[in-house]
């Protein structure tokens, strides 16, 4: 069965289960406009029904129009043919398919925080969405790259018995980690352990947060811990 569009006048062939699933109404694939096929509908082509009309003589005038379609030829013209269902625009079907993609990549972005948030260029986007949206988010640790860049004793000046420590750390690791608990030990000249104190971030980083430690920046630290004694000989630190 054939039918007309009543804008362009562009035919289309159809059939009646795609008129039923339609409710009739057809979306023309020339001019876009949204007509109701039923009115049009008939079994031959307009231009076969006009020649009718016309008679044969009519007809000859008319001889570069081409015959009757056959059941298994194709219509060459439109070269596409839209059959939305009514009330359904090309728009809203765009925008639904562009909605399931972002929330397609919303949801892979959500799977990966973990892995960027150990990258140096979207850690710190990623911690701020996170912190944002109440997602939790595993921080990555690497005792390994925390350097010691250097390291003083001597004896505090207004406290006796009291030994300054003042020394340098650095992360060198490509993402920023929790500042680690630091661990300082005296040993005597067997390599005994005489005295041990831990610090946790909280006693060496001034006004600490639970902020990270960035990357490539040295950190410098004061501590202060009990005088062991002539025994101890040297001290050692030791990342935790």
């Amino acid at each position: 069965m054939y039918t007309q569009c009543n804008h362009c006048n562009a035919i289309f062939r159809v059939t009646m289960k795609e008129l039923t699933a339609a409710q009739g109404l057809l979306r023309c694939g020339e001019c876009d406009n949204i007509f109701d096929a039923m009115k049009s509908l008939s079994q031959t082509l307009p231009e076969e029904r006009r020649f009718a009309k016309l008679g044969t003589a009519a007809a000859a005038d008319f001889a570069d129009i081409p015959p009757p379609l056959l059941p298994n030829q194709a219509v060459s013209r439109p070269r596409r043919q839209w059959l939305w269902p009514h009330g359904i625009s090309r728009f809203w079907l765009q925008a639904i398919l562009g909605i399931l993609a972002l929330l397609l990549l919303l949801q892979v972005l959500y799977s990966s925080r973990h892995w960027l948030a150990q990258q140096s260029l979207t850690a710190t986007l990623t911690r701020q969405v996170c912190d944002l949206i109440g997602c939790n988010l595993t921080q990555p640790r690497d005792i390994g790259k925390i350097n010691l860049l250097s390291r003083n004793i001597y004896s505090h000046p207004n406290t006796p018995k009291v030994l300054t420590i003042s020394a340098s750390i650095q992360n060198d690791a490509t993402f920023p980690q929790p500042y680690p608990l630091i661990e300082i030990s005296f040993l005597d000249k067997n390599n005994k352990v005489m005295a041990l104190r831990r610090f946790p971030p909280e006693e060496y980083i001034p006004n600490f947060t639970g902020q990270l430690m960035p990357i490539g920046t040295p950190d410098e630290l004061l501590l202060n811990i009990t005088d062991p004694g002539e025994v101890a000989v040297r001290f050692q630190f030791r990342f935790m």
